[in-house]
This record gives structure tokens, sequence and C-alpha cells, in this order.
């Protein structure tokens, strides 16, 4: 575990994020969450959406634990694989009532397009905050401005050379194109916070999501740490060997 706190700290280091990099994992059936792993009605008194637990996790630092009866988005419920019968009629339903999709056609197309893990294939999610994770993490996920976004791009596409997966959709973005599209895919990529992401889990207006297999954690940090060496690093080092124009314009207007 202290392996995973300490790739957190150099990940902080290089991308100085506004909030903790969340370490995710999914608890198959019969597997123990951490000991003081937090549960939404702990902590809210209420159930909440996933996006909300990881807004508790990235800004105060708790490590939560989220299973079907205490998660309430239907959205991300279909997304796990633990509910398979509201979720997908639910998400065409609201597509068509928030104007998201003009009919029933573009609504099954926009559901059948989100991502959705096998059912039963695991019972519970654990997020914690990478520096101090309580869970070896299947995926990490940093919410950052583009800039830092730019860097794990950078890392990425060092290794690749290819551009990295975006394809947005504009809701249920950290829950389907952030977690669950990113763990189907076994790969790096951007995701777009939806509406819902910023109206209940206070997204701001700046920030964009990266998530990455746990897998990749090395090649990322390599792909960081090099193109770091070559001074391409955040904050941005801008250009300012310029000469400032104060004397010139004494000279010309006195």
């Amino acid at each position: 575990m202290e392996e995973w706190r300490d790739y957190g700290g150099k990940l902080e280091g290089h991308l100085r994020p506004a909030t903790f990099p969340v370490a995710i994992r999914f608890l198959e059936p019969g597997e123990d969450p951490p000991e003081r792993a937090r549960r939404p009605r702990e902590e809210t008194g209420s159930s909440i959406a996933l996006c909300q637990g990881l807004t508790l996790t990235r800004e105060r630092g708790l490590t939560m634990l989220f299973e079907l009866e205490e998660s309430s988005c239907p959205l991300a419920n279909a997304a796990l694989g633990w509910d398979v019968t509201t979720g997908p009629s639910f998400m065409s339903a609201f597509l068509i009532t928030m104007n998201y999709a003009r009919d029933e056609d573009t609504a099954t197309r926009r559901t059948e397009g989100m991502d959705m893990l096998e059912p039963g294939a695991y019972s519970g999610l654990v997020l914690s905050p990478l520096t101090r994770t309580r869970v070896e993490p299947h995926l990490i996920v940093v919410y950052a401005n583009p800039a830092q976004i730019m860097r794990l791009v950078h890392a990425t596409a060092r290794w690749t050379g290819e551009r990295v997966p975006a394809d947005f959709g504009g809701i249920a973005g950290s829950c389907n194109e952030g977690i669950v599209r990113t763990f189907a895919m076994a790969a790096p990529r951007v995701a777009l916070p939806g509406n819902g992401d910023r109206v209940f889990a206070t997204a701001h207006d700046d920030e964009l999501i990266f998530a990455f297999p746990s897998a990749w954690a090395e090649r990322i940090m390599e792909g960081l740490e090099a193109t770091s060496a070559r001074g391409v690093r955040y904050p941005i080092p801008t250009f300012i060997n310029y000469h400032l124009p104060f004397t010139d314009l004494m000279e010309k207007f006195s």
C-alpha cells in the first residue's frame, strides 16, 4: 500500500492538482472493504450519487464505500452492473425528458453507447485518496485543469504514439466515461464531467477528468518524469525573456 501512497505524492508533485487523485477499487462479491471506509449514510445521512462520493474523497480525503443500497444514481448503478432493469430504461426516459435526445431512437442509441459492467461481477466500489489510500487500486482518477491534463496526455502518448481517447457525452461523465469505460477499455482516457457532476458533485468549470488503470501507473510516471526533464512541466514555464518597452517609449514620446 505504501508504494501507492508514494506514487500519489510523486503524481501530485508533477501535477499540483487542487484535489486528491483518487484510488478506485472494484470489490468482488465476498471481498471485504478496507477498515474505516465510510458509507454514504455515515457521512451524509442519506444515499448519494457516485460523483458526490468522488467529491468527498478528492476534497475531504475520505475513503468511501459504495454499494447498491446507498448509491442513489440509477445511471451509475446501471453502469456498474448493479441495476440492469431500471437503469437503461431510466436513462432513455431521462434523456428525452431533459431534451438531451430528440426522440426515442436517439435516446436508445445514446443509452446503448454507454459502458456497463457485467451484472453481479462487482458488489462494491471503494474510493480512497491516493496519497493515503486504503486499497490497492484498479484505477486512478485525477480531476485537473486542461494544462494539467495535457501533462498526463504527454505521459501517455510517449508510450502509445497515439492520441489519448476522449469521447464526450456530456452526461454520466465521472461514473461512466471516467470510471467504467476506463476500467472496461483498460487504457488511459480523458473524460468530461457532466451536468450532474457539476450540479450535484460541485465539479468546477475548469476541471476535466483523467483516468488510468493501475497497470499504467509506471508508464504514466516515467512519461511525466521524462518530459519534465526537458522542461515540459506544470506550472507551465512561460517564455518571458523579452525586453520591456518602457525605455523605448520614453525616448519616443519625450
